[in-house]
């Protein structure tokens, strides 16, 4: 049985999806975005800093895979890249009125999942101890963007890896509305697939996560988009959703 969790729009959306198409369509987009940077960039940094002050671990996820993964300075890069797939599914989805639709309802089960993701990391917490065989490392040119990293994120919010479930979300978005829009759109999303895998083995080659939290995210992901977005997605073209998208 599907979960029905925020498949249907929430009242605080009415003015944003009323005037989506001011700012040149840009309008829900960023009512979207700051959605996420407040809701889910400002908990992910109060638990993060939570679970530094409490200094307290549920259980240790380190296997031998982990030890035999090297660290590779450079794959910072894609592990940046995060931060392009949070504004990715707002743009995206102003194709037209349907995928507007679509991606209201995205990110109210992403921003719930996200919520449900908080309480493992507050309940289960796990420490991420591999920050040493990075140091021990000459980092090079990329030793900046360790020591930025390292001055913002400690090592924890360990499993699921959240770069791994809110990107792969973001993709399987993207790919569900232009997987039919020609040869050119499907080279792009397969350029974006092969973006996203960097992205998946640079939370492992830069040492942020175990290998244990990028196996749990693929699964929570998969798992999420299957049985809980993705029904709510086709869910909310049927003429009881589309009406109260129309009563916003």
């Amino acid at each position: 049985m599907p979960i029905r969790w925020g498949s249907k729009p929430w009242k605080l959306w009415s003015s944003h999806w009323q005037n989506r198409h001011a700012f040149k369509g840009l309008r829900l987009p960023l009512a979207l975005l700051f959605m996420v940077v407040l809701g889910l960039g400002l908990g992910y940094l109060v638990i993060n800093y939570f679970s530094e002050w409490r200094n307290w671990t549920a259980f240790d996820p380190e296997t031998r895979f982990d030890s035999m993964i090297p660290v590779i300075p450079w794959m910072i890069l894609p592990y940046y890249t995060l931060y392009f797939y949070y504004p990715m599914a707002g743009l995206f989805g102003m194709k037209n009125e349907q995928t507007q639709r679509e991606v209201v309802i995205f990110h109210q089960t992403l921003l719930i999942l996200t919520l449900m993701i908080f309480v493992i990391f507050l309940t289960l917490p796990a420490e991420v101890d591999l920050r040493d065989s990075v140091l021990d490392t000459d980092l090079g040119i990329w030793h900046t963007w360790f020591e930025l990293l390292y001055g913002v994120d400690n090592p924890w919010n360990a499993w699921p890896s959240l770069h791994i479930v809110q990107s792969l979300l973001v993709v399987l978005i993207v790919h569900r509305w232009y997987r039919n829009d020609g040869t050119k759109a499907k080279m792009l999303l397969g350029g974006l697939w092969f973006a996203w895998s960097l992205l998946v083995i640079s939370i492992t080659t830069t040492k942020q996560h175990y290998v244990w939290d990028a196996i749990s995210a693929l699964i929570v992901g998969f798992l999420a988009w299957k049985y809980w977005i993705k029904p709510a997605l086709d869910r909310c073209h049927e003429q009881g959703v589309v009406e109260l998208f129309n009563r916003l």
